[in-house]
């Protein structure tokens, strides 16, 4: 989940204080208040066998100042997408844009920045909280979540969008909303293509443990079905397919079904909005976490 909220360019910077970095980012006024800047993506894999299971006690850092992951294997080679948040001198910049690095002879890539089309007129509307997947015709969709309004805080209603890329680089916007409720939010979405149809999951973030659920035959128009239900976590991470079966990699458990009607708890987890690929036999993970805290003397 995006827990900085993007606010309106500031004209007068120097007699603000506020730090501008693009056309439609600010730095934060309090490095020391919670936000993305302070998260990081830490990374672990295990064999694919029997439900995957993964023992994230061997998990190691692999981005720093990032979160909302995405995993897929482009062109051979695992990639993660994600919500970066640098606040270095050289990387500020790139503050709060859509990241992405690739997982090369053991090591996750410095990030850089991914290009998309959006309104610039309308700064509050960036793309965030991605979601990427592979097509058929060889391209890449990137689902996203973006802010109606300029209103910040739990009034700011959101909704999911989608672009389409050849190369998972630079993606061009696609028109309309992907899933858009009345009166309420809707972020963070997984999705995935399974039985011939799009599933899109996405957490109820004021109800724990509720899931709003929706298919696609094309994966741009989507129609929402009965929200889905499992006690012991949140429906906030992504999915992969496995040996015939959908397994949904969320906050708190790890989950398996053939129909998307009767899912089966296969694994408590300690992971926070992760993400998921299968590459190279092996079950990759990243999942959002926190430094250690600093002794102070």
């Amino acid at each position: 989940m995006r827990i900085f909220t993007l606010s309106t360019i500031v004209l007068l910077t120097l007699i603000t204080g506020v730090r501008t970095v693009s056309a439609d980012h600010v730095y934060p006024r309090n490095l020391s208040a919670n936000g993305p800047w302070k998260t990081n993506l830490q990374y672990m894999s295990g064999s694919t066998r029997s439900d995957l299971p993964i023992n994230d006690r061997g998990r190691k850092l692999a981005i720093d100042q990032a979160g909302v992951p995405t995993l897929i294997e482009i062109d051979g080679v695992l990639r993660a997408y994600f919500q970066w948040a640098p606040t270095k001198d050289e990387t500020i910049q790139f503050f709060d844009h859509v990241g992405y690095s690739e997982l090369k002879n053991g090591r996750w890539t410095e990030p850089k920045i991914i290009d998309v089309d959006f309104d610039r007129t309308l700064r509050h509307s960036y793309p965030f909280d991605p979601t990427v997947v592979a097509l058929d015709d060889g391209g890449y969709r990137l689902y996203f979540t973006r802010n109606l309004t300029r209103k910040a805080g739990p009034a700011n209603l959101m909704t999911l969008g989608s672009a389409y890329s050849d190369d998972g680089m630079t993606f061009e916007m696609e028109p309309g909303d992907r899933m858009k409720l009345d009166g309420a939010r809707i972020n963070d979405c997984a999705v995935i293509f399974f039985g011939g149809q799009w599933h899109l999951i996405s957490p109820n973030h004021d109800e724990r443990g509720v899931g709003y659920y929706a298919t696609s035959d094309d994966g741009l128009t989507f129609e929402r079905q009965d929200n889905l239900h499992m006690d012991g976590g949140a429906w906030l991470g992504n999915m992969v397919e496995y040996d015939g079966a959908v397994f949904f990699f969320g906050t708190g458990f790890t989950l398996k079904t053939t129909d998307f009607k009767q899912w089966r708890k296969v694994q408590r987890n300690r992971l926070a909005d992760p993400g998921v690929a299968l590459h190279n036999g092996k079950v990759h993970v990243l999942s959002v976490g926190m430094p250690p805290p600093t002794n102070k003397k």
